[in-house]
């Protein structure tokens, strides 16, 4: 779901921070074809980091929850299409 680009600062913030299941995170990534590694760099952490939020042993912060449900959203687009 795609907010309007009139949708305030807060609500778009509250809505990147809601991940997916971390499950779902990792089948996002697998059927994009992207790597740890390259979901790693993308969001400036280890890949061993992705890793613990994909077995749900590790939650992002704020920041990165953003950056990373973006980069899942655009993952999950190009994985379907």
């Amino acid at each position: 779901m795609t907010l309007a680009p009139e949708s305030p600062p807060l609500v778009e913030t509250i809505r990147a921070t809601r991940l997916p299941p971390p499950s779902e995170c990792r089948a996002i990534r697998q059927r994009s074809g992207a790597t740890l590694a390259e979901v790693a760099a993308e969001v400036g952490v280890d890949p061993m980091t992705i890793s613990r939020w994909e077995r749900g042993l590790n939650k992002p912060n704020r920041a990165r929850a953003i950056t990373y449900r973006h980069l899942l959203d655009a993952l999950a687009a190009i994985g379907t299409g």
